[in-house]
């Protein structure tokens, strides 16, 4: 029956052999041992047809999975907004409801949930104190651009205001993005990581300002600096080799 088989088949079988004689350890663990919880904050700034661009700040938590030592999975929610302006522009003909001033100006919260994959050049369960890493996903967010009013009410004091806007070209409010980042984790204690991460994030479309000028997509970025706690405790642990210190008695070949 082997003779049927393709080189392609071959290969492809042994591949999965040597992965399934050298996971032991981590096939080993519990479920929770192998999930962590993430939770972080920094900022975050939009890249579209304003000229002046605020930086607003982000926060997110969600869950990690480790797959295998150095590829993991992350199910992430971040809040944020986006925030910019142009007085160049006047307010009333680009579909702002303001009408006690002619400056143009937005903000947009923004609510994303993104299933991203991430792979570490160094393997923090066999020692190393730090590694840095890169990650790439897919991403659907919620996004409602709206105006700030600040202004002086009858008794002379200063309020401000929310103002919803007029979409400037029929759109959706729920989007995809693509985000892709890097970033670097050290292994602080056996069971808790901490990392710091810079985020970007491809859009279709540019209505995050509701401004529409060349055509093209708007964009945001985040920074961000968080911690990636582990459910379940387990010996050794990151930075820590005792707890997989088997693995290195695998005398098979390495497999990432």
């Amino acid at each position: 029956m082997i003779k049927h088989l393709s080189g392609f088949d071959l290969l492809g079988l042994l591949t999965f052999a040597v992965i399934l004689s050298c996971t032991g350890p981590l096939q080993a663990q519990s479920l929770t041992q192998r999930i962590g919880f993430e939770i972080g904050g920094g900022v975050m700034r939009y890249g579209g047809s304003m000229p002046t661009v605020d930086t607003r700040a982000a926060v997110s938590f969600g869950l990690h999975y480790e797959m295998t030592d150095k590829i993991h999975v992350q199910l992430t929610y971040t809040a944020s907004e986006a925030g910019g302006g142009d007085s160049s522009l006047v307010n009333s003909q680009h579909f702002g409801n303001d009408t006690r001033s002619n400056t143009y100006y937005f903000r947009s919260n923004i609510n994303e949930f993104t299933l991203t994959g991430s792979y570490d050049f160094f393997n923090l369960n066999e020692g190393y104190k730090f590694t840095p890493y890169v990650l790439a996903g897919g991403g659907l967010y919620n996004f409602k651009p709206y105006q700030v009013v600040q202004y002086t009410n009858d008794k002379g004091a200063l309020r401000k205001e929310n103002l919803a806007m007029k979409q400037v070209e029929p759109f959706t409010n729920w989007q995809v993005d693509i985000p892709l980042g890097l970033g670097i984790k050290w292994g602080i204690s056996a069971n808790t990581q901490l990392k710091l991460e810079g985020k970007y994030r491809v859009l279709f479309n540019p209505y995050l300002d509701n401004f529409v000028a060349d055509g093209k997509d708007d964009h945001f970025y985040s920074i961000s600096l968080g911690f990636i706690f582990r459910l379940s405790k387990i010996s050794g642990g990151y930075g820590r080799p005792a707890g997989r210190a088997s693995r290195k008695d695998c005398n098979c070949p390495p497999v990432y």
